[in-house]
């Protein structure tokens, strides 16, 4: 039955009226409606799986390292200075040359020091000969003292002289020695086994004694190499070093070709630096293939200890987002899931999970860059994945982000 509007049907304006009101009511009411002769929209076709590369969480024995940039130092770098002035005669070492203990390395003009030998030996001659007849006087005075045929003053006298003179022969003494140690530094060798540096003193020059330098040796076996870590490490190192007072430490030189070397953690600084909150180590190597140079950054590993059942997971699998590292684990049915992850430390490129991951999972290790939570994934098992052009990826919470064009999906570890 149709509507009736009565009460405005006097005038023209009541009609007016009468049609704003049915307009409203139809406003109010037609969304509420049966929407039965709607046109239906047209269904949008589901996205395909994604294509992916998986594999399933594993136990396995992991080795704890601990890695930071180190230096090496060598155990001992002398700088050569003579102990005489004089003129250098003769350099008989060759910059970068190995030399061996007691080698010679130097000669100084010998000459003066030669000649101030003679001398000493020539003073003591005669002052030896003046303390014998002093001596022979003294003793005459005190022979004459009994017979009562001298004063007690007189041969005081001669027994005082009698002494100085002997004194005298004994310091003459000690400037023989002091001139013949001068001769000796005239010869400079090596303190120690090592290696030269580049000469500082040319022959014709003159040194000054303790105070020209001459060269530069270093030791070169064993060496060290010295490396800091953060506080939060020392406990455990510390525990460790008492199971093991020799724990390994593996250092890999930059552009090192071969296997790593291998030393032994042998100092543990004994503070920690309020600076940087991190503690000072040296690990000594023997150095046998003398790889290891003195000042030479590397990278120094030092392991602390071995999980026997540690989680891990392909490096690959692990992504970073503004929440943290996470994994896509796929469950029933293939639907894809994000999971948070706590990473221990990364070994050969595996990734040890501390925290988020149980052993049987099945994690996406290639193709997580078109994985959309909550969607089927296709598990395939070769061949690199990329997405399909336009196709757009919902990163969730914290995922990676939005990518509208073809690309690889292996990414580099630390991008969000």
């Amino acid at each position: 039955m149709p509507y009736r509007c009565t009460f405005f049907q006097s005038s023209r304006r009541g009609k007016a009226a009468c049609r704003l009101l049915l307009a409203g009511l139809l406003t109010i009411f037609l969304p509420i409606l049966p929407t039965g002769c709607q046109k239906k929209s047209t269904p949008h076709t589901a996205a395909p799986p994604v294509p992916v590369r998986v594999t399933l969480v594993s136990t396995r024995p992991i080795p704890v390292e601990l890695t930071n940039i180190g230096v090496v130092q060598p155990v001992a770098s002398v700088t050569l200075q003579s102990q005489v002035s004089g003129r250098l005669a003769a350099v008989l070492v060759k910059p970068g040359q190995n030399v061996k203990k007691r080698e010679i390395l130097f000669k100084l003009d010998a000459a003066p020091f030669q000649a101030a030998l003679l001398q000493a030996r020539a003073t003591l001659l005669k002052d030896q000969a003046i303390a014998s007849n002093n001596s022979v006087i003294a003793n005459q005075e005190r022979q004459m003292l009994k017979l009562k045929a001298a004063s007690p003053t007189e041969y005081l006298q001669a027994k005082y002289t009698a002494q100085a003179a002997a004194a005298q022969v004994q310091a003459d003494e000690a400037q023989i020695q002091t001139a013949k140690i001068n001769l000796a530094y005239c010869t400079i060798r090596s303190p120690m086994d090592g290696r030269a540096g580049n000469l500082l003193a040319f022959t014709g020059q003159t040194v000054q004694a303790t105070t020209t330098n001459l060269l530069v040796i270093n030791q070169m076996q064993p060496i060290y190499v010295a490396f800091s870590l953060p506080q939060d490490n020392l406990t455990e190192i510390l525990q460790s070093r008492k199971r093991n007072s020799r724990l390994p430490i593996i250092v890999q030189a930059h552009g090192q070709i071969g296997p790593p070397l291998t030393g032994y953690l042998s100092f543990v600084d004994n503070a920690v630096d309020a600076a940087t909150g991190s503690v000072q180590f040296m690990g000594t190597f023997a150095n046998n293939s003398k790889m290891l140079w003195p000042g030479e950054y590397v990278n120094a590993t030092l392991q602390v200890g071995l999980r026997k059942k540690a989680i891990v997971v392909p490096s690959s699998a692990v992504e970073v987002g503004q929440n943290g590292s996470y994994v896509f684990i796929v469950g029933k049915n293939n639907i894809a899931q994000m999971q948070a992850v706590t990473e221990a430390f990364s070994y050969n490129n595996m990734a040890v999970i501390s925290r988020g991951l149980s052993v049987g999972q099945m994690v996406i290790t290639d193709g997580q860059i078109s994985v959309v939570p909550g969607k089927p994934v296709e598990i395939v098992k070769k061949g690199l994945i990329a997405p399909a052009a336009g196709q757009v990826q919902s990163p969730g919470a914290g995922g990676p982000p939005e990518s509208t064009t073809p690309s690889p999906t292996t990414k580099a570890r630390g991008q969000p």
